[in-house]
């Protein structure tokens, strides 16, 4: 496990109950291929390393690292599990999760394109940089993985399948129409077509775009930089939002402390402050001269 975490998962080695086990609102795993033999595995010799849980908000055990150990000692019939118990918030879970799942190669490349794309643009928890360092891979590694979930359904389950391959997979990225990228995937699987010849067959076709340069002018693009604005700033009131709400909770519980209950009083006023003031830059954002500006400017 990452030396990051060796803090965070002190903790108590116990053997629960099966039946107590939850899985995580976040499965990276969709697939169990190999339980059978690692069942069989654990009947012989045991299960030589516990799985990881924590106690979840609804007081449950729920695993945080080990689903595959989980199920094959429930296909055993066993009724309990040695389970190592942490405690731990939702990101560091789902942050401990991948990167024992990435260290043991056991996700697919679909598996870890959708766990990474929810680590950064679902819960929003870190950016592509963020992430890449905390599993050890590198920038580079998470985008693409990250762009292969984008590919259509059909090219996906010819990726799931290996019927191509992750690098031939990754060549159909530039080309900005589906249905080609469906068509050449086709091609691929169905002559079997190496990597060298796949990258030919892509630069041969004329829908290929240069997606860096695209996404160059999009960043310089005026509308597009006001739309990631205004998005920053929603997501910036709502984390805010979020912050005045669990201090006000905290503030529930330590009312009879005066001079801690005055400290947190002082931050929760500077918190709504600074929402009021995002409300206000939001509005200034939205106001008609802003976008004939933008208009003015595109049309430079």
């Amino acid at each position: 496990m990452n030396s990051y975490y060796s803090n965070e998962l002190a903790g108590s080695v116990e053997d629960i109950n099966l039946s107590e086990i939850v899985l995580p609102p976040s499965l990276l795993r969709s697939n169990l291929n190999g339980v059978e033999e690692l069942a069989e595995s654990i009947k012989h010799v045991g299960l030589l390393q516990p799985i990881i849980v924590r106690v979840n908000d609804a007081h449950s055990f729920e695993i945080v690292a080990g689903y595959r150990r989980f199920s094959a000692c429930k296909k055993i019939g066993w009724r309990k599990i040695t389970c190592h118990v942490v405690e731990l918030d939702d990101k560091t879970a789902f942050e401990v999760s991948l990167i024992e799942n990435v260290q043991r190669q056991t996700l697919n490349p679909i598996e870890e394109g959708l766990a990474f794309r929810n680590y950064v643009n679902k819960f929003g928890w870190g950016g592509v940089s963020d992430l890449a360092e905390k599993i050890s891979k590198s920038p580079g590694y998470v985008s693409k993985r990250i762009r292969l979930v984008e590919l259509p359904d059909s090219v996906i389950d010819l990726l799931s399948k290996c019927e191509i391959s992750i690098s031939a997979a990754e060549e159909l990225l530039p080309i900005s129409s589906r249905g080609e990228q469906t068509k050449i995937a086709i091609v691929i699987r169905n002559k079997k077509l190496p990597l060298r010849k796949v990258r030919q067959l892509v630069k041969n076709n004329s829908i290929v775009a240069d997606s860096d340069s695209l996404s160059s002018s999009l960043n310089d693009n005026p509308l597009y930089t006001k739309d990631r604005i205004l998005k920053s700033i929603d997501k910036s009131i709502i984390t805010l939002r979020i912050a005045v709400k669990k201090l006000g909770e905290i503030m529930e519980g330590v009312e009879d402390d005066w001079i801690f209950y005055g400290i947190l009083l002082y931050q929760r006023n500077v918190l709504i402050s600074q929402i009021d003031q995002l409300i206000k830059q939001k509005r200034k954002y939205k106001k008609p001269y802003f976008d004939r500006h933008l208009r003015e400017c595109l049309s430079c």
